[in-house]
């Protein structure tokens, strides 16, 4: 794929930014309670004030409002948040002298899922150069996404690069064996699980999968295999001979993949999850990757998160990545 164009090849000085950042982030009783994205995007920040550039106007998304204005949607909490991390990274003082706002819910306007034409233009009046650094919705054809870079000088993100740069590593010469594990109680994970094989010795399946998705290989002498777990009488999850047999292999693996839970750890079913996350963090010669909220929350939960090589902060988006090698917000960024 070729090179994305970061800010350092753009002449950003005094001018209006558009920083497209990941702002869907857990908020409880008005409190940001996972901060991981909005922590990702605070390089880019310091490199646009540290460079001159004009006022920043950070855009972005919480949660599905369908274009209906939702107070319990609302940035605002997200807004004080982010202020509170700069605060901590470069002092009170500088953050009082930094131009910056914070644009409200995108999607309480249709127009940003849509990708309205009349809606892009309504965004690009606020900005002279576009920088996406929002990975975790680059697999979205919106219009703060993909319309935006048609119709302004545009760039990746700080952020956006390194998940490029990190998840093209399971793609371009891995330390072999390949291992992915999908699991999670989205089934629209189904239609990448094949793919996955393109780059994979095995796909390792839990979850809600295994009611749809059944084992197999692609080669008669059993490389390239996917292995859906059985599980257990409620379907809530994999069963310990699945999970001892998932272990095997994770251990033996050169390079892990690590998308979603085993179980419906929401509802108690951890066991088939903790056996996984410890064959994980006992495999210390492999390259660990795992990207997906819930994924991440679990592993804060074991304390395991700081033993990964790379955590991504998109779930669905890192899979699309690995799973086509591209993705409708990068194909922009590079027109």
């Amino acid at each position: 794929m070729e090179r994305l164009i970061t800010p350092e090849r753009l002449n950003i000085k005094g001018k209006r930014i558009l920083l497209r950042a990941d702002l869907d982030v857990d908020v409880e009783n008005g409190k940001v309670s996972d901060d991981t994205r909005l922590q990702a995007v605070i390089p880019t920040i310091r490199y646009l004030v540290e460079n001159g550039s004009g006022r920043i106007t950070v855009i972005g998304h919480r949660g599905r409002p369908k274009g209906q204005k939702i107070e319990d949607l609302s940035l605002k909490p997200v807004s004080e948040h982010l202020e509170g991390l700069l605060i901590e990274e470069v002092g009170k003082e500088a953050v009082g002298e930094m131009d910056m706002s914070i644009m409200e819910n995108l999607r309480f306007d249709p127009g940003e899922d849509s990708n309205d034409k009349r809606f892009v233009e309504h965004l690009a009046h606020d900005g002279d150069v576009y920088i996406n650094d929002a990975f975790s919705v680059s697999h979205r054809e919106s219009a703060s996404i993909v319309g935006l870079p048609k119709v302004m000088p545009h760039a990746a993100g700080l952020h956006l690069a390194e998940e490029i740069e990190n998840l093209s590593k399971v793609l371009k010469d891995p330390k072999k064996p390949v291992v992915f594990v999908v699991g999670g109680g989205k089934g629209d994970k189904e239609v990448l699980i094949d793919k996955f094989l393109d780059h994979a010795e095995w796909v390792l399946v839990g979850g809600v999968l295994p009611q749809t998705i059944k084992s197999y290989c692609r080669e008669e002498d059993g490389k390239m295999c996917v292995s859906a777990a059985h599980l257990n009488r409620e379907g809530a999850d994999i069963t310990p001979d699945s999970a001892r047999n998932f272990a095997e292999v994770i251990k033996g693996a050169g390079t892990i993949v690590w998308n979603g839970p085993m179980g419906d750890i929401d509802s108690g079913f951890w066991d088939g999850t903790k056996v996984i996350a410890d064959a994980v963090v006992e495999n210390r010669s492999a390259f660990k990757v795992i990207g997906g909220g819930d994924t991440i929350r679990l592993l804060k939960k074991l304390g395991f998160l700081e033993r990964m090589d790379y955590v991504s902060t998109g779930g669905g988006a890192m899979l699309e990545f690995l799973a086509y090698g591209d993705l409708p917000g990068l194909k922009a960024l590079r027109e």
